[in-house]
């Protein structure tokens, strides 16, 4: 006894318990549960009206009913066994929709008591299955055609409700009963699934929460090493610099001092990125007008100018890359230090300017200018302009310079930072 019991409980649930599929949504997955239960609670419903209906009414209702039946019969095993409920519901309230209006208009000697609830049901289910543009559609082709109905039609309908025999009454009792069965099935199955659908939404949301927090932990700790690493850099970058000085004490030449100098100023602006990079909140990029305020002071004092330098920086761009920042930079420590070193000689008032221009996503401007007096430098004696040209090719981009009226320099220059 308890094997047929389980055997049987187990039959049942096979069948109320649609197939397992994967679906985008756990919304889309509530609708196709909904539509398979609906489907196979309206083959009952159906089967049990067909009945009734060829009990206590004509052929033509119970006919069909059989037709609604069969249709909703043959869809229930399409679901189950393709998964495609879409087709289905669609299908089906159309269809429903059509016939329907059939039983209300084709039907001229009976009743229509329980057709409005019928065109309920319907709307219901498209409602709760396709799209909110044909359940739209369905509910105003419904409301006009039954409203018009009974407009027209009223007075028959008075009659032949007085007209019904004990018999008919009560198969319109037991239709009604149905009508409300399945209305309460519908309703009952939305929520169901509707409700199943946001639990296991909250589980998906709590798993992704999960993940997010585990990774935002691990970004933090990847954060904090790799500005350690940006503090270790500069440190020994500051060592490299204590050792530069330490070795050109020993030197008597003054070209070769000067050659430790440039060499030192270019290893210190270096250095300066690595400190904005582990002082800065975010580390793929660094406020350049900040830096290069602080790259034009500490080159100053490098320099031990003994007048004062009026430095004047624009910038548009408030965050750059981190790939063009280093050429970017070297270009400007070598532009500043020949400045410092050959402009200014006996110059009181000495101004530097330097802009820096957004062009568009791609390219930005640099702008360089001084008032003091140059000679145009030979490419052949001249490392630093050597250099800066080699940088200039390695961010794509373009230089040109001028001595008159004032020494100035432009250059065109790619954002080479991965988008």
């Amino acid at each position: 006894m308890e094997i047929n019991k389980y055997l049987k409980s187990n039959f049942f649930q096979k069948i109320i318990q649609p197939p397992k599929r994967t679906f985008n949504d756990y919304f889309e997955e509530a609708r196709y549960v909904l539509s398979y239960r609906m489907c196979l609670f309206l083959s009952i419903a159906l089967g049990s009206l067909f009945i009734i209906l060829y009990i206590f009414y004509n052929e033509m209702y119970s006919i069909l009913t059989f037709i609604g039946f069969l249709s909703v019969f043959i869809s229930f095993f399409f679901i189950r066994l393709t998964g495609k409920y879409q087709t289905f519901a669609l299908s089906f309230n159309i269809f429903a929709a059509v016939l329907c209006e059939f039983t209300l208009y084709a039907i001229k000697d009976q009743p229509h008591i329980v057709d409005g609830l019928w065109m309920v049901i319907n709307i219901l289910f498209a409602f709760m299955t396709v799209t909110k543009r044909w359940a739209l559609i369905i509910t105003v082709f419904h409301t006009l055609s039954l409203s018009f109905f009974f407009l027209t039609f009223y007075n028959e309908q008075i009659v032949l409700i007085k007209l019904l025999n004990e018999q008919q009454v009560i198969g319109n009792a037991l239709n009604i009963i149905i009508c409300f069965s399945v209305i309460l099935f519908l309703c009952w199955q939305n929520i169901n699934t509707t409700n199943y659908a946001q639990i296991q939404l909250n589980r998906t949301k709590e798993a992704l929460q999960s993940q997010y927090n585990i990774i935002n932990k691990q970004n933090i700790e990847k954060t904090a090493m790799v500005k350690e690493i940006h503090h270790r850099v500069k440190n020994n970058l500051q060592v490299i610099v204590s050792l530069l000085r330490l070795q050109s004490h020993e030197l008597a030449n003054e070209e070769a001092i000067e050659k430790f100098r440039d060499t030192t100023s270019r290893v210190l602006t270096m250095s300066l990125i690595h400190e904005k990079m582990y002082q800065t909140e975010e580390l793929s990029k660094i406020n350049i007008e900040e830096y290069f305020s602080s790259l034009a002071r500490d080159l100053i004092h490098s320099y031990q100018i003994e007048f004062e330098v009026e430095t004047t920086i624009e910038c548009n761009i408030e965050k750059l890359g981190l790939k063009p920042i280093v050429p970017l930079a070297l270009i400007i420590n070598e532009l500043f230090s020949n400045s410092l070193k050959y402009a200014f000689n006996f110059k009181d008032e000495a101004k530097i300017e330097l802009k820096l221009n957004q062009i568009d996503t791609t390219y930005f401007e640099l702008e360089y200018s001084d008032n003091g007096t140059w000679k145009e430098p030979k490419k052949e004696q001249s490392f630093g302009l050597s250099l800066i040209e080699t940088l200039t090719e390695q961010l794509d981009g373009s230089m040109a310079f001028e001595f008159s009226p004032k020494t100035s320099y432009k250059f065109i220059l790619k954002n080479t930072e991965d988008k």
